[in-house]
């Protein structure tokens, strides 16, 4: 991954605070290394997830 590439996506990501308010309950006791690491695990699905939507619709066209 490039710099800007990268520079982009941390500009883009949600806040660790932001990430404990979403986990609620499941984020007691995680350390902000944790959520981060959850948090960048979200992403990288939720970018699988599009790619896959976006090929299956290409698809049907």
């Amino acid at each position: 991954m490039d710099h800007e590439h990268a520079e982009h996506m941390a500009s883009d990501a949600i806040s660790i605070a932001r990430c404990r308010e979403l986990l609620g309950d499941e984020a007691d006791g995680l350390s902000d290394q944790d959520v981060d690491r959850i948090r960048r695990h979200a992403e990288a699905m939720a970018r699988v997830l599009v790619e896959i939507f976006l090929e299956q619709r290409a698809a049907q066209e």
